[in-house]
């Protein structure tokens, strides 16, 4: 029969002296997790549990989270508590072994992958993991917050340099609000270029000033492409007219040969005399080449045409392209002015800390967000500063003030 509760738990705390059971116990076992197998087995020779040589020893699991013993083989370890880990190996020993009694096994994690902690800490990097570590403890132990260096602020004992600070970043909410409108109205603007939106726009135009610029630069594009429009439609019908001339002249100069040919006969016979023939023969030429000039100004027209459509076509495509130039000019801007800001907002917030000034004069509480990837390819997800981190997880912290709400 299996020795008792009692003596199981008392080899288990000989074997691991200084493991906490509980938390062995509540955790559970990750991917690439080092384990400690101690595998006791009753001697009947002896009459006492004796150290399972070739099965005790250190176990590593598996990128895919299975661990691999002796005479067990495969095990799939990964999400199992301990205790349960310990009664499936037991069972699997006594079956391949084929004892009348299961073997006592005692594990113990004595490695892990570490944590991984960057963003705004003092000391980013990797931190040796334990089970239980939240993403609050994983900041503490990476030193805190990244603190800046305030001495430069406080020269001969005057905020001088917290003042500018302080008016730094209003400069930078400015130019920031600048861009944010000029944004808005060049995506307004590309929604209307579209080819399916038809000129209309599911956003709402831009106040102040940039929508004033908006409309106009719509005015003048409008205006520009119905000139483009009219001169269009002016020389469809300088085509036409063009082509109705040319045909008319086709059939005088049809008529004219008929009546020359005829007259040429008659001339032979001695019925007509040359000045006849003559006079027909130059009303063919002229014809002729009237019908000519004719053909060559309606090409011309037609060139003129297809220029006018090509203008009209580059009106749209354009404006689309400068529009496309100017919203990445804005948004490398804002990034770049963003940046600029969250530094001198986090140095003010030092300086608030450091007691260089009473109160923050910035709007909105600072909070801080906590963000973790896990596993290769995994998308960083938010979590709670209570939230337990696993072995190989990489946390981001970041800091940000949320906007003040609007008053009524």
């Amino acid at each position: 029969m299996k020795v008792s509760v009692i003596f199981s738990t008392l080899i288990a705390l000989l074997l691991s002296p200084f493991a906490a059971a509980a938390l062995a116990e509540e955790y559970q076992l990750n991917s690439q997790d080092r384990v400690l197998l101690r595998v006791m087995r009753w001697d009947l020779e002896t009459s006492t549990y004796v150290l399972w040589q070739g099965i005790s020893g250190e176990y590593a699991l598996s990128d895919g989270g299975i661990l691999r013993v002796p005479l067990v083989g495969q095990v799939p370890a990964a999400g199992q508590e301990i205790g349960v880990l310990s009664d499936e190996l037991e069972r699997r020993l006594r079956r391949q072994a084929g004892l009348s009694e299961p073997p006592d096994v005692a594990i113990e994690v004595i490695g892990h992958l570490p944590v991984y902690v960057l963003g705004e800490v003092a000391s980013p990097g990797a931190y040796p993991f334990r089970p239980g570590l939240s993403a609050e403890q994983a900041l503490a132990l990476a030193g805190g917050f990244l603190r800046v260096p305030t001495e430069t602020l406080n020269t001969s004992g005057s905020n001088i340099g917290v003042l500018r600070l302080a008016g730094e970043i209003r400069l930078l909410d400015a130019q920031l609000a600048v861009l944010e409108n000029e944004r808005a109205r060049f995506v307004y603007d590309l929604q209307g270029l579209e080819p399916e939106s038809g000129g209309e726009n599911a956003s709402v135009l831009p106040d102040g000033l940039q929508g004033k610029i908006l409309v106009s630069a719509r005015s003048a594009r409008d205006a520009q492409g119905s000139r483009i429009a009219d001169l269009k439609e002016v020389l469809r019908s300088q085509v036409e007219h063009l082509g109705a001339q040319i045909e008319l002249r086709t059939n005088q100069i049809e008529i004219t040969r008929q009546d020359l040919e005829s007259v040429s006969t008659l001339k032979e016979r001695g019925l007509a005399v040359n000045t006849r023939v003559s006079a027909l023969t130059n009303s063919l030429n002229d014809l002729e080449a009237k019908r000519l000039q004719l053909e060559i100004a309606r090409l011309t027209a037609e060139q003129q045409l297809n220029l006018a459509e090509r203008d009209a076509l580059s009106l749209v495509g354009d404006a689309r392209s400068d529009a496309l130039e100017q919203l990445n000019r804005i948004e490398n801007d804002i990034v770049r002015l963003r940046t600029q800001r969250h530094n001198a907002e986090t140095l003010y917030d030092e300086a608030v800390a450091a007691g260089l000034v009473t109160g923050s004069s910035l709007t909105g509480e600072l909070v801080t967000q906590f963000r973790v990837t896990r596993g290769a390819g995994s998308v960083a997800t938010a979590i709670d500063p209570t939230a337990r981190l696993q072995p190989g997880d990489t946390l981001f912290v970041h800091r940000h003030r949320l906007e003040a709400p609007v008053s009524d």
